[in-house]
């Protein structure tokens, strides 16, 4: 549990996951890598986009959902057969931004860092690595 859900819950309040809080555990940054993935592209291309890309990543490659954080070379790869080097390298931006936010990172674009670049090079700032 994040420390802005516990301060909620300890004060009566609804937990709130807009709150920069920095990723203690890998498993927690990989909370936040998942998420913010759902979110991006269900934001930007819908619903069934997204379950369209999951389904191609549990049919083709036997990754579920919780899997793609660990996975990320293999997302990217779909990503980039789905929409291109440029449409993976954006969507890829994107959630990293997403990410590093979450984490209080400040974001710097790299000319062709991919979506597990970026969040290597988190980790290394968060000191998970």
């Amino acid at each position: 549990m994040f420390q802005s859900e516990v301060f909620a819950i300890q004060h009566g309040g609804a937990a709130t996951r807009d709150v920069v809080t920095p990723a203690h555990t890998t498993k927690e940054f990989n909370d936040e890598v998942k998420l913010a993935i759902d979110n991006v592209i269900n934001t930007l291309l819908g619903q069934q986009v997204l379950r369209a890309v999951y389904d191609h990543l549990k049919e083709h490659y036997d990754v579920t959902g919780d899997e793609i954080p660990y996975r990320l070379d293999t997302l990217f790869d779909t990503l980039e057969s789905t929409f291109g080097v440029k449409g993976a390298l954006t969507l890829s931006r994107v959630i990293a931004k997403r990410v590093y936010a979450r984490m209080g990172l400040r974001f710097i674009e790299l000319p062709g860092y991919r979506l597990q670049d970026y969040l290597e090079r988190a980790k290394k700032e968060l000191a998970l690595s």
